[in-house]
């Protein structure tokens, strides 16, 4: 590893420990570890796994930009970092177009013998940079994948389905929730 390699990822674990502590950068984790709220939207109408049209994935996209945009401050630095279990390769083209400024190894959870392997890039949030990655992330073919605001440690976290996002603040999830009703899900857990 280089020195700029090096500081690169020495920025990114302090950013992320100073935010979410000694947690992983995998949402599922965030969710029961989190001292930070979250909430969570659903990608398609009728809370509808996968897309099956054209409309459907623009449906996605339209929602993934305007939640990304709304808790990631366009413009400034966040960090994209893109998850996946040692031994394996990003399956999906659009998942290996950033290149990774750093990467690192850290244990699962729940399993001490099973690794993951977190490629983080410091990048800014524009709306529809990242459309092929969140269509690839939707339709499963790459691992966790999240967006942290550099500023305020709030987090994107697309997944095959839905959005997980942990703001900065309570107050923030009740703005989301109310600005976007229609994309809650209406489970009472709110999965």
């Amino acid at each position: 590893m280089n020195d700029q390699t090096t500081q690169l990822l020495d920025l990114f674990q302090a950013s992320w420990s100073r935010f979410h502590g000694i947690a992983p950068p995998l949402a599922y984790v965030l969710r029961s570890a989190q001292r930070t709220p979250w909430v969570r939207f659903h990608a398609v109408p009728n809370s509808k796994r996968y897309a099956d049209s054209a409309e459907e994935r623009q449906e996605i996209l339209h929602r993934a930009n305007a939640l990304g945009t709304e808790i990631l401050s366009p413009d400034s630095d966040c960090w994209l970092v893109q998850c996946r279990a040692e031994g394996e390769t990003m399956s999906s083209p659009a998942a290996s177009s950033f290149k990774p400024d750093a990467s690192f190894r850290f244990p699962d959870a729940e399993d001490d013998d099973h690794h993951w392997i977190a490629a983080v890039t410091l990048v800014r949030w524009q709306e529809r940079s990242f459309d092929d990655l969140l269509i690839a992330r939707a339709d499963g073919e790459t691992g966790p994948t999240l967006w942290m605001n550099g500023s305020n440690g709030a987090i994107f976290a697309p997944y095959d389905g839905g959005f997980d996002l942990f703001p900065a603040s309570v107050a923030d999830v009740n703005r989301l929730k109310a600005r976007h009703a229609d994309w809650l899900s209406r489970h009472p857990d709110g999965l």
